[in-house]
């Protein structure tokens, strides 16, 4: 591989020594790998710089043949010279480099192999001598945590003599005092003798209150058992007392029997007495009752006819008050009817008064209206021929006309307002027949003939009626 001069700058020689007497052709080479690479890709990179000042002053147009030109060539610039190149001699250094790689990896194989028993050999050793002080450490340390579990059971004996007799407790001073503390404690030794001593101060105090207090349990068991004599005693003495009460008592209940039997037949004797007086009271007082019974049937039978007399004259009383309520109140109802009737009648006639004034107002306009339909016949050569429908009118008019004002009778002392109402009602039907009449002699529509009447003087019409006829 011939690298570019500046790359050997970047390559130092440096040579490894060994040791003494070490050839040159053992010496290393050493490379900055940085500075390597830099060198490496420095033309290219230069190359691009010089490709890109150039690029940045062109606007690429590849629609004329010079601007493709000018593509196509710094196209090939950019890929051919930079990239394409750049690859070629990143491969060309890259190889070599791997090599070296590959057989520096077999060569430390090859040097771990060799040197693996006698790096063993030694390690092993060491490692034996390491696990032997650890197995002695081990050791040691169960030694000391047994010697203190010693010291903490020396320590905790006092608490073991709880509830123990006094002969226990000794004993356990007797095994103390025979198991004092020696070097094998070591530099818990003394620990253990102050916890030695003080275990035994505290046995020998709990030894001599066991002592005391078996002392006092004897005392009291001796008092207990002589109180128990004692209560036995007295339940002897109580039982002794309860069988002569009980002798006592039955001879008590035997003489009580006795005189409860007396007393008894003494009783049953007087209840006699008293039974046969009291039948006696009881059929007296029973007769009586009887005699009492029927002078209140004949107190009821009288007092019962003194009611029915009562309820008669009530009823008679009750009805004369009915019978002038009622006269009051048809008298009352007929004054009021004959103000109503009264009222009606005026109101009756005043329509009478009125239809009778709007009939002959009809009757009048009727005319009129048939003398205009006349005075149009004579005129029309198509006229209808006389004696015809305006006769009828004529005749029909002059006969409502001459008919007398017709009143509303007075109402009968019975008549309703709905029957005075009807009467009025039947008279204002016989002159909507007459009207009726009237629009049909003149050939018109009955709305159509009030129209016209309407609009047609009274007066004129009343002096044209007396004229014609």
């Amino acid at each position: 591989m011939n690298n570019h001069p500046a790359e050997n700058e970047a390559v130092g020689a440096v040579a490894i020594q060994a040791g003494a007497g070490v050839p040159a052709a053992s010496q290393l080479i050493t490379l900055d790998p940085a500075k390597y690479v830099a060198e490496v890709f420095k033309p290219f990179n230069d190359k691009l710089a010089a490709l890109k000042l150039e690029a940045d002053a062109i606007t690429p147009d590849a629609s004329t043949t010079a601007g493709m030109d000018v593509c196509i060539k710094y196209r090939a610039a950019f890929r051919d010279d930079v990239r394409i190149a750049g690859e070629k001699a990143r491969a060309d250094r890259k190889a070599p480099i791997l090599q070296i790689g590959k057989l520096l990896d077999t060569r430390y194989r090859d040097l771990v192999e060799a040197v693996a028993p006698y790096e063993a050999k030694f390690h092993n050793a060491i490692e034996a001598e390491k696990k032997r002080k650890e197995e002695l450490k081990a050791a040691e340390a169960a030694r000391q945590e047994e010697l203190r579990q010693r010291l903490v059971a020396i320590r905790e004996l006092p608490l073991q003599a709880i509830g123990k007799t006094s002969a226990e407790i000794g004993a356990m001073l007797t095994a103390l005092d025979a198991d004092e503390p020696g070097d094998d404690f070591g530099t818990l030794l003394d620990a253990a003798k102050l916890a030695h001593a003080d275990a035994i101060a505290k046995l020998t105090v709990a030894q001599t209150a066991a002592a005391a207090g078996e002392a006092e349990a004897k005392r009291i068991a001796a008092e207990r058992a002589e109180l128990q004599q004692l209560r036995e005693a007295a339940a002897e003495r109580k039982r002794l007392a309860d069988a002569e009460a009980d002798r006592i008592a039955a001879e008590q209940k035997a003489e009580a029997d006795r005189l409860a039997a007396l007393a008894a037949e003494q009783e049953a004797a007087a209840l006699r007495e008293r039974e046969e007086a009291a039948a006696k009271l009881k059929a007296e007082a029973d007769a009586q009752a009887e005699k009492n019974r029927l002078a209140q049937a004949e107190i009821d039978r009288q007092l019962a006819e003194l009611a029915a007399a009562k309820a008669a004259a009530d009823a008679e009383r009750a009805a004369e008050e009915t019978r002038k309520a009622a006269e009051e109140k048809a008298a009352s109802e007929k004054a009021e009817r004959d103000r109503v009737n009264a009222a009606t009648k005026a109101q009756l006639d005043q329509k009478a008064a009125a239809v009778g004034a709007t009939r002959q107002q009809a009757a009048a306009s009727a005319i009129a209206e048939a003398n205009y339909l006349a005075a149009q016949d004579r005129t029309s050569t198509q006229g209808t021929a006389p004696g015809g429908g305006v006769a009828d009118v004529h005749r029909t008019a002059s006969f409502y006309n001459d008919q007398p004002l017709r009143t509303v009778p007075a109402p009968a002392a019975t008549a309703t307002t709905a029957g005075l109402f009807d009467a009025a009602d039947r008279e204002v039907q016989q002159d909507i027949e007459f009207l009726n009449l009237l629009a049909a002699g003149a050939n018109l529509p009955l709305a159509a003939l009030l129209d016209r009447l309407v609009v047609i003087d009274i007066a004129t019409l009343r002096s044209e009626l007396r004229n014609a006829a």
